[in-house]
């Protein structure tokens, strides 16, 4: 494993190396530059991998559906970097924290799953920022499909069984790839939340379109950072 001090001590070598070569194409000094960033994210992968990530009850903002409209999306938790970054993590260090996940995204799938049934026949067509939400949506079901993939053909998962895997830390290969769906979730549930928010409040704008689907959608969405907080603490 690459420590950080390593790669550290590989960046002043480096730069050593590139004061040495200003006559080097420029081309050259950029792959190298881009090398050196590979190795820097892979450090960083790795150092997050051993850090607690459990977050505490008043470390992560909790979406009430009450309050849809003037907390959906905050930019902190649904950030690149945000609380949540670190939240789903620490969730996939554990094939127990996998196990909680994937229940998750079981959960957002399937809620996806009937908001989409219920505008099947809507013409949702000619509704422009209605249709972006189901196109959106659709976009989630694609991604809860491929972790869920991924946990039974790269995890070997998917008994999901917390008892067998009590003990048992994530893969390399599952723990990157987990990661990387959860993050694109992540994002996609972020998206999903902001385009809801969108829609007109007016009645009968949407015609026949069962509206109260779009509740029900965003109160389960809402609850992501919660579902990611409890699975980012289980440790055995």
């Amino acid at each position: 494993m690459l420590s950080c001090v390593a790669f550290n001590n590989i960046k002043h070598r480096a730069s050593k190396y590139f004061q040495s070569q200003q006559y080097l194409p420029t081309k050259a000094i950029t792959m190298k530059l881009a090398v050196l960033a590979v190795v820097f994210t892979l450090c960083l992968a790795f150092v997050a991998a051993d850090i607690d990530y459990s977050i505490e009850d008043n470390e992560i903002a909790e979406f009430a559906p009450l309050g849809i409209a003037d907390e959906l999306g905050d930019a902190d938790t649904f950030s690149v970097f945000g609380i949540l970054w670190f939240a789903i993590t620490g969730s996939l260090r554990t094939l127990k924290g996998v196990n909680c996940t994937v229940r998750r995204v079981m959960s957002i799938r399937s809620e996806a799953v009937n908001f989409l049934n219920a505008f099947k026949g809507c013409n949702s067509g000619a509704l422009k920022d209605l249709n972006a939400l189901i196109n959106q949506v659709q976009t989630v079901v694609n991604t809860c499909n491929d972790i869920i993939n991924l946990n039974s053909n790269v995890c070997n998962n998917g008994a999901l069984d917390d008892q067998a895997d009590a003990k048992k830390n994530t893969s390399f290969s599952c723990f990157f790839k987990l990661l990387g769906k959860m993050l694109s979730l992540k994002n996609q549930v972020g998206k999903t939340i902001t385009l809801s928010k969108k829609l007109s409040s007016t009645p009968g704008t949407y015609g026949t379109c069962n509206m109260s689907a779009v509740t029900d959608l965003v109160s389960v969405f809402t609850q992501f950072p919660t579902y990611v907080k409890t699975c980012s603490k289980l440790r055995s």
